[in-house]
């Protein structure tokens, strides 16, 4: 009770300044009688714990005027923050059909109740609200970003899309980014259905719109590899590597059996060599190792190791040197020590977690382009450090 009390100071408070406004005019005396009838009226419901009445006729005591209308945005996101949206709303929808309120005031009612439909999960009236104010030198952007996360979440990759001009004229990077995920998601359909021309035509509308989508490569490599164009493949691979050094480490295995089928193999691992010495990933130092194994021997492979875990040490990177180890050893019990050793490191790596989101910190064990807890794009990436690259 007395929370509800708190939230309604700022109606007691305008009703004392309209009151107090009005006291010398007496030609207004029966409007001030009414108008004490109605909030005595409300009141009496508050205490007779009949919060929703007491909230109608309190808002009808307290008129919108100019200098009240902050009043009234307050109450109604005390409600919202408290969850009681139905209250949110209805203070927020009596809001909307004041006809008097001034143009900004109107906007942010409109921009207020469409959150408060977007909270209860009501996408269809939010939306209807959110396209109303796409023209607002206010509320457009944030509109936008809304209708964009409305679809997302409805997975309507169509209705997104059909914003494109107006997200490109705001040249907001977050949004032209979550455009290109749109298009990648009808790509990602596109290539189950191996329509190469159309995978292609969307994805390149994807880095129309963002340059640094390696999402939108990682589908390109895809369609190539699956019509045989394994050097299209690898520019593909290269690139992701420019746009996000993080994520490279995912395609590595089959940028390698692409070069392998071009021939290439010596090419890639000085590509890779590059990678590493660049970023020093250990995904990256796995597969130059056996490079450096075929070429000049174990003997060097591991020197090569044991000096890159010294400088930068890794549990992958150690498993690996385990096995490269067991692989060299002549001695049985020696070789058994050391499947212990890869066994307990296995089973340590297999509960940590390969992924974290950039934006938020969530964790998983699988990738997902658009991360679970914040929903951000490709925000998702191998995990860096001593349990990761």
């Amino acid at each position: 009770m007395l929370g509800l009390l708190f939230l309604l100071l700022p109606v007691a408070m305008g009703y004392g300044w309209f009151m107090g406004r009005n006291s010398v005019k007496q030609n207004d005396h029966s409007a001030k009688q009414e108008l004490s009838i109605k909030y005595s009226t409300g009141l009496n419901y508050l205490f007779s714990n009949q919060q929703d009445k007491a909230i109608d006729f309190l808002l009808e005591a307290l008129k919108v005027e100019d200098d009240s209308v902050e009043a009234h945005f307050a109450m109604a996101n005390l409600f919202r923050r408290r969850g009681e949206l139905d209250r949110a709303l209805k203070v927020h929808e009596h809001l909307v059909r004041q006809k008097h309120l001034p143009n900004s005031a109107k906007q942010q009612a409109v921009f207020e109740l469409a959150k408060d439909f977007l909270s209860a999960g009501l996408y269809d009236r939010a939306e209807a609200m959110f396209h109303k104010l796409l023209k607002s030198k206010t509320y457009g952007l944030k509109s936008l970003t809304s209708l964009m996360q409305i679809y997302q979440s409805t997975k309507d990759w169509q209705q997104g899309i059909a914003l494109k001009k107006a997200i490109a004229k705001t040249r907001d990077v977050k949004l032209l980014h979550a455009l290109a995920n749109f298009y990648c998601e009808l790509a990602t359909t596109a290539l189950e259905q191996d329509k190469f021309i159309e995978v292609i035509e969307l994805l390149d509308h994807a880095l129309s719109h963002d340059p640094n989508s390696s999402r939108a490569n990682w589908l390109m490599a895809q369609i190539y590899e699956n019509h045989q164009q394994f050097n299209e493949a690898c520019q593909c691979y290269k690139a992701i590597y420019e746009q996000d050094k993080e994520f490279f480490p995912d395609v590595i295995d089959k940028m390698f059996l692409c070069y392998q089928k071009l021939d290439a193999e010596k090419a890639f691992f000085r590509f890779i060599r590059k990678v590493y010495d660049e970023t020093g990933s250990t995904s990256a130092l796995i597969k130059y190792l056996s490079y450096i194994e075929q070429v000049k021997g174990p003997h060097q492979a591991k020197q090569f190791i044991l000096s890159a875990l010294k400088r930068r040490p890794t549990i992958r990177g150690f498993k690996h040197f385990v096995k490269m180890q067991m692989d060299g050893t002549q001695s049985e019990n020696t070789s058994e020590n050391l499947e212990v050793i890869r066994e307990l490191v296995t089973a340590y790596l297999n509960v940590k977690h390969r992924y974290s989101c950039r934006t938020c910190g969530f964790n998983s064990s699988t990738h997902y382009w658009s991360c679970p807890s914040c929903h951000d794009w490709e925000q998702l990436k191998p995990v860096r450090g001593l349990e990761g690259e």
